[in-house]
């Protein structure tokens, strides 16, 4: 059967059906079929015109079929779609940092151009930060899209502010700063000694140590609505002297020293320390304690103890119960403890090592370590736990070393060439230590939030209770105290709440810089806990990324 002869104007917006009344029927879906083959798909159709139309041309075919009208004399002309441009409009986020841009696709209209939207987010007060990838993908995808879908992207991003740093203190002596697992290289033969981490620093009165530089300005940021945002300045931090060490007569921000000694760097500042040296550590010596720094030439024998209030230098094997410094302890050689089934012991190693600041060996087994730093292990860490900043194993610019068995509590992350073992050997790694501070402070304040909704609640209730009684000045009076009570709880509610969200967004961002890499294999068994974000490798990887993606736990490749 042929189709009913059907023609299309568009007059301005509008899309007009002309239709000859003939004996061949017509109907909607005909009537959407013509309209997308002359090329008005896209555009609205106008569901009241297209029922009239074809209501009307019932009426008119019965008197062509009762021959009273000639087919094709009558013309019939309905307005049956609608060119409608697309739609636009806007959103600024609370504190005006970012601004997005929806935009409901057009129905054979006018689509949105690049150049109008930023025009119109001009209109409309948005006037900084615009992302041109993400205007020119969103009218992209809305040109393209669905006549009426809605698409929306974020068009503007506001400019943080940078408050200034304050001082800060370079150390002028490299090797007052961590040495970072990078051994001695011979100059003659190119071979690194892994045992030989240089030689033990030192230092003469009236060297420079320390040099403070002074704080920043900062920079201002700006909302998407072009409000700048005032930078805080940085601060001047002053010194915190430690023995053998003062300013510069000439400078300032320059420390020196003022005796011989072992110069460590300390919070703000720097200290010398007096050098205690012993070729070993065993029942001829005893324990070593000593306020300074300590140097050990040859090894520390099972069940000793050094502690120092500087740094520890061990030249040789570790395998005392006990390493404690204030500052750094760099071992030449490897970490030897034992498993102990002693349950009054305060650990399942027989050897501990503490540190203020770094831990270095060549390589450790069955050891607990408590680091203020990080833990640098050059070849491999075996069933061993750490707390720490955290673990290198291998070079800090390349690990390429091994972690195998053991636990973990970290504030960053581990950085391995292969972790884990194809044992059932499992390790477990939490970075929580940085969050689990916080997370303390926030459940601290909820339980304050929720005995200040209590008491609003009580307060309210006595409020209600006293509006019913007469308007006595007493009254009224006792009215204004609960009123201002009720004000008072309820801002301290609001601050408290205000605090807990803050805390959130400070969790989200350690959590966020947290990770966990092993450049070459991953095993299974090994489980990873970012605060309560928690996965777990159940085969083996090649190169691994472990950490957050929208705030899910994921292993990557690498």
């Amino acid at each position: 059967m042929s189709e009913t002869v059907i023609t299309f104007k568009a007059k301005e917006q509008a899309v007009v059906a002309e239709v000859a009344v003939g004996l061949l029927p017509l109907t909607k879906e005909e009537l959407q079929q013509q309209l997308q083959q002359a090329g008005y798909g896209r555009c609205k159709l106008v569901p009241e015109q297209i029922k009239n139309l074809l209501a009307h041309y019932e009426q008119d075919q019965q008197k062509v079929k009762e021959k009273l009208v000639a087919a094709g004399a009558k013309i019939l002309s309905y307005t049956v779609a609608e060119k409608v441009p697309a739609e636009l409009s806007f959103a600024v986020a609370e504190d005006k940092m970012s601004a997005s841009a929806h935009i409901t696709a057009a129905y054979g209209g006018e689509p949105i151009s690049a150049n109008a939207l930023v025009k119109a987010a001009q209109k409309e007060g948005i006037v900084f930060g615009f992302i041109k990838n993400n205007i020119i993908q969103l009218v992209s995808q809305a040109s393209k899209a669905d006549p009426g879908a809605k698409l929306k992207h974020v068009i503007a991003q506001g400019r943080g502010v940078q408050q200034g740093e304050n001082s800060r203190f370079e150390a002028l002596i490299p090797s007052m700063e961590s040495r970072r697992n990078r051994p001695v290289v011979n100059r003659d033969d190119k071979k690194a000694d892994l045992r030989d981490f240089g030689v033990i620093p030192s230092i003469a009165p009236g060297e420079s140590l320390m040099r403070r530089h002074p704080p920043t300005l900062g920079k201002e940021g700006m909302t998407v609505t072009g409000e700048p945002l005032p930078a805080m300045p940085g601060l001047t931090i002053e010194w915190n002297l430690g023995e053998g060490v003062g300013l510069s007569a000439d400078d300032a921000d320059l420390l020196q020293a003022t005796k011989d000694g072992l110069p460590r760097v300390i919070e703000s500042g720097a200290t010398v320390d007096d050098v205690f040296t012993v070729k070993q550590v065993d029942n001829s010596t005893g324990h070593i304690i000593f306020k300074g720094s300590v140097v050990v030439s040859g090894d520390v024998a099972e069940s000793m103890k050094v502690i120092a209030g500087g740094n520890i230098f061990v030249k040789g094997f570790v395998e005392g119960l006990l390493l404690e410094a204030g500052g750094n302890v760099t071992i030449g050689g490897a970490v030897i403890g034992h498993q102990i089934s002693n349950p009054n012991a305060d650990s399942d190693y027989s050897t501990t090592i503490k540190a203020g600041g770094d831990v270095q060996c060549n390589m450790a087994q069955y050891a607990r370590f408590y680091c203020g730093g990080n833990l640098y292990v050059n070849k491999q860490l075996v069933h061993s736990c750490a707390d720490a900043h955290a673990i290198y194993a291998g070079p800090e610019e390349k690990p390429t070393g091994k972690v195998i068995g053991g636990s973990f509590y970290l504030d960053k992350g581990v950085y391995t060439g292969s972790l884990g073992a194809l044992s059932t050997s499992s390790v477990l790694i939490k970075v929580n230590r940085l969050t689990d501070p916080i997370v303390e402070k926030q459940e601290v304040l909820r339980v304050s939030v929720t005995g200040l909704k209590t008491d609003l609640a009580a307060v309210k209730e006595k409020i209600e209770q006293f509006k019913k009684l007469d308007g006595s000045p007493a009254i009224e009076a006792r009215l204004n105290e609960l009123a201002e009570e009720f004000e008072e709880n309820r801002r301290t509610a609001s601050e408290l709440i205000a605090d807990i969200r803050q805390l959130e967004e400070q969790r989200k961002t350690v959590l966020a810089q947290a990770e966990v890499i092993a450049r070459n294999e991953l095993f299974s068994a090994v489980e990873v806990h970012f605060d309560k974000e928690i996965v777990r490798s159940r085969r083996e990887y090649g190169p691994s990324k472990i950490h957050l993606v929208s705030g899910k736990a994921e292993i990557e490749p690498l």
